[in-house]
């Protein structure tokens, strides 16, 4: 299942269609076969192969195997084969971890919950000792509260959601960055991207918040579950730029070649050893090392702003009427020459913009959340079971008030989900239909091309922190131009002037 995937061709007029299937996580022969099934009804049509177990048992533990996903047929209706299997593998494996398919991701679609569960056992595998052993740090420091984790939509969760569906925290660096970035700019459509030392993530905020995507792709893994709409760029300060047969190329190939930073630095953006940058670069050039200097500033910009308009137009956005917000170690470095190259007059950077994920982080609202299942045409809706759903959702999150309903529709089954959001807890099958009509049309255009598809409601409510008032920023020295902040330091060309508010600093250029 996980090497078959979908097969949908990557390039559409590629002759050889190449399953993007993320094969790579597990080892083919760390994959074993279990007898038994559950039909598309739930219903058990094998009997479970204890057999075939034992001896999967004996191959993981004569293979030293750490973590172990199970992802059985239809055990998203059923999950008793895989609750068994469980039981078997904890008693004769004691400290591996064990994922559970109908636990990770209990969605139809068997490639994609596959998926899901076997990167839920990576992590565990590659990540999960370093977790315990900062929990169990902090209980030896006589810490006694609660741990929460920032997840991929830009909310905290509890350390039982983390660990349980590990997954939703891969993407929360850039929503906790998108997070400050809504919280600053204030605006209808923020538009912000954060550059570190190798990639950048490019994000899109409306309202104050970021804008998230019900499924979305890391390091070509396909993500089943909600996280920033995000798109990553190859750029950073510490990526190595060579001449391309079209220009100017930044990758990572070869740790000899000059860097970003090395022509930051050479124009006075970072303080530094700038005669050991000067002799990188002029390795590549007979001109002055300034002008090629002033060159690889330029192709980064041009780079990143088209980057930057390909995301927005993609979207729906206009990226000349969002508020543009660069952050990150190496973005307040590149913000002018990006807002020059994208012919915006300003640009905003967050406070302390080189921690920016750190600062959303300490924003971001704590997340209750609970979630019932239907998956089942939106017209055999009847408003009881509708009532018994809702009645499943108050059980779990108990509170009448500040609750918001999300529910996972699609004009037909095997389309795309679509988020409704509700902030009242829907009262009729038929008030949710024309609801769902509403807002489709609303986002595209037109009438949804269906009768509709209910996949689940989902419950949240959020809690917000009171934190306490910051100092104001401190203030620029007007006799450099390099601002240095709490964390990172901005670069302020000639014909650009900065101002300072208490959440972070506007770059504008400076009237002719």
């Amino acid at each position: 299942t996980l090497r078959l995937g979908r097969q949908n061709r990557v390039a559409l007029y590629d002759p050889v269609a190449v399953s993007p299937a993320p094969a790579f996580l597990v080892d083919p022969q760390d994959i074993h076969e279990i007898g038994g099934r559950f039909d598309a009804a739930g219903a058990e049509i094998a009997p479970f192969d204890g057999d075939d177990l034992s001896q999967a048992i004996a191959a993981m533990r004569a293979r030293g195997v750490t973590a172990v996903a199970l992802c059985f047929l239809f055990a998203h209706l059923c999950p008793d084969h895989e609750r068994r299997a469980a039981e078997a593998i904890a008693e004769a494996l004691p400290g591996v971890t064990i994922s559970l398919s109908h636990v990770v991701d209990p969605a139809p679609r068997e490639y994609e919950r596959t998926v899901s569960t076997v990167l839920d056992a990576w992590l565990a595998a590659t990540a999960g000792a370093e977790v315990q052993a900062m929990q169990a740090a902090l209980a030896q420091r006589g810490f006694d509260g609660t741990v929460s984790f920032g997840d991929g939509r830009g909310v905290l969760v509890p350390a039982a959601t983390a660990l349980k569906q590990r997954a939703i925290l891969l993407a929360g660096a850039p929503a906790a960055a998108a997070r400050a970035a809504a919280a600053w700019a204030r605006a209808d459509v923020v538009l912000s991207v954060d550059i570190g030392s190798l990639s950048a993530d490019i994000t899109l905020a409306r309202d104050g918040d970021p804008v998230t995507a019900d499924q979305g792709l890391i390091a070509a893994v396909p993500l089943r579950s909600a996280t920033v709409d995000m798109a990553s760029v190859a750029l950073g300060g510490a990526r190595a730029v060579r001449r391309g047969d079209r220009g100017l190329v930044f990758d990572a190939t070869d740790p000899k070649a000059p860097t970003l930073e090395d022509a930051l630095r050479c124009l006075g953006a970072i303080p530094g050893d700038r005669a050991q940058a000067e002799a990188r670069l002029a390795g590549m050039t007979d001109a002055p090392v300034a002008e090629l200097a002033t060159e690889i500033l330029q192709a980064a910009a041009t780079q990143m702003a088209f980057e930057l308009t390909r995301y927005a137009t993609r979207r729906n956005v206009d990226p000349s009427r969002a508020r543009l917000v660069v952050m990150g170690g190496s973005g307040p470095l590149l913000a002018t020459a990006i807002a020059d190259a994208m012919g915006l007059g300003a640009v905003c950077l967050p406070r302390a913009p080189g921690a920016a994920g750190a600062m959303g982080l300490a924003q971001a609202a704590r997340r209750a959340e609970a979630v019932r299942r239907f998956d089942g045409p939106l017209a055999d809706l009847e408003d009881a079971a509708l009532a018994s759903l809702l009645d499943g959702l108050a059980a779990d999150l108990p509170g009448a008030e500040d609750k918001v309903f999300t529910l996972s529709l699609a004009a037909r089954r095997q389309m795309h989900p679509f988020a409704l959001v509700l902030h009242q807890p829907p009262a009729t099958a038929a008030g949710i239909a024309q609801a769902f009509e509403a807002a489709y049309r609303a986002e595209y255009g037109i009438a949804p091309p269906g009768p509709g598809h209910l996949f689940q409601i989902a419950a949240h409510r959020d809690v917000t922190d009171t934190l306490p008032p910051m100092a104001a920023a401190p203030l620029p020295d007007a006799t450099t131009r390099l601002v240095e902040t709490e964390a990172g330091a901005i670069w302020l060309p000639e014909g650009w002037h900065l101002s300072v508010s208490v959440e972070g600093y506007l770059l504008e250029r400076s009237p002719s």
